[in-house]
């Protein structure tokens, strides 16, 4: 496993994110939170859905509003 730690290590932080997002199946989800802590924003990118994201945040006791960009 130490070999795949170090490979991983050497990508760059959008190699990482697409790594992650296309392999995310494999891992435990708290293998896949020991690294996508600071990749986090870049993964929700790659998932497209806004409102997936804001239930999410609302099951947490957030309250969210879509703004206009």
């Amino acid at each position: 496993m130490a070999k795949i730690d170090d490979v991983f290590c050497t990508l760059g932080r959008t190699k990482k994110s697409e790594f992650i997002s296309e392999h995310i199946e494999l891992a435990s989800s708290s293998a896949v939170a020991e690294y996508v802590k600071s990749y986090l924003f870049d993964v929700l990118e790659d998932v497209e859905d806004d409102e997936y994201i804001a239930n999410y945040l609302r099951e947490k006791g957030y309250e969210v509003k879509k703004t206009s960009k």
